[in-house]
């Protein structure tokens, strides 16, 4: 791993911006530009620090910067974290605007971030010795078709939760991009106040070679009183010229497929911090 990192304070704590220009997807087969923040000395602090930030790689041309928000607590057993594969370098490279003069500027947005002392944070966490875990496939005949900006899936059901995909066609923001979710709908057994921790992976299949474009990783799910759907994902999952490349398999006469994994790891019922923002409104 090559790791770059840049030290600042903020938010009464110091911080570490790693850059790692030499990422790799699990098979290896291109190199990606990814970014995680890191709250350092982690190990010292009395309190946990809960946080909402946004990563961004600067367009000095045109604007068209390329960013990613994030919701993380920072305490000591989880004092990193970030989001892989932001870009391709390849195409950092040959895309006007990010690279100019030998240089180019990588940012993190500290948009909330409070200090929670760790006994507040200790709510009961249930472990599932007995995993729970699913697939779900979501057939689309004509992706042209599918109504704008967002389109669901049908609901379906893994443990004791509801779930549904998001896919924006458009991209949230970025019409060249398509944006894809795993969004809780609700628990089946209505509990207030719940998160759900699983592990989940959701791809776009390659229905030629098998080369699925894929995002993995575990995360919190969290119904509230005042909230039902949180969702976890990326914002720009795919770009729409690779997607729609005939040569990739995504997009095979106007029909794609997207499967999504999910393992249920854990629940609790500790009441999140307000500043959790629904991907869906991101």
């Amino acid at each position: 791993m090559h790791d770059l990192n840049n030290k600042f304070h903020a938010n009464g704590s110091d911080r570490l911006l790693h850059v790692n220009p030499f990422d790799e997807k699990n098979d290896g087969s291109d190199r990606y530009v990814s970014l995680r923040l890191e709250l350092a000395n982690a190990s010292e602090h009395s309190c946990a620090v809960q946080a909402f930030f946004k990563f961004c790689i600067y367009d000095r041309l045109y604007g068209k910067h390329i960013e990613q928000k994030v919701y993380h607590n920072f305490e000591a057993t989880s004092a990193v974290s970030g989001v892989p594969c932001m870009i391709s370098l390849e195409n950092l490279m040959i895309t006007p605007g990010f690279i100019i003069d030998d240089s180019i500027i990588f940012g993190v947005e500290i948009i909330k971030a409070n200090k929670i002392p760790h006994l507040t944070l200790s709510g009961t966490l249930f472990l599932h010795k007995d995993k729970v875990s699913s697939t779900y496939t979501w057939n689309i005949d004509n992706f042209y078709k599918l109504p704008k900006p967002k389109a669901f899936s049908g609901y379906f059901n893994i443990g004791r939760c509801q779930w549904i995909i998001c896919l924006y066609p458009k991209g949230v923001e970025n019409n060249n991009f398509i944006s894809l979710y795993l969004c809780l709908s609700e628990f089946v057994e209505s509990v207030p106040n719940t998160e759900v921790f699983v592990e989940y992976e959701i791809c776009i299949k390659d229905q030629e070679k098998g080369k699925h474009m894929k995002n993995a990783g575990r995360c919190t799910f969290i119904q509230t009183a005042r909230r039902k759907a949180y969702g976890w994902g990326k914002r720009n999952f795919i770009s729409l010229e690779e997607f729609e490349s005939p040569s990739n398999g995504y997009l095979v006469n106007t029909r794609c497929i997207v499967e999504v994994s999910i393992t249920i790891l854990g629940s609790s019922g500790r009441v999140p911090d307000p500043i959790l923002q629904s991907c869906l409104e991101d």
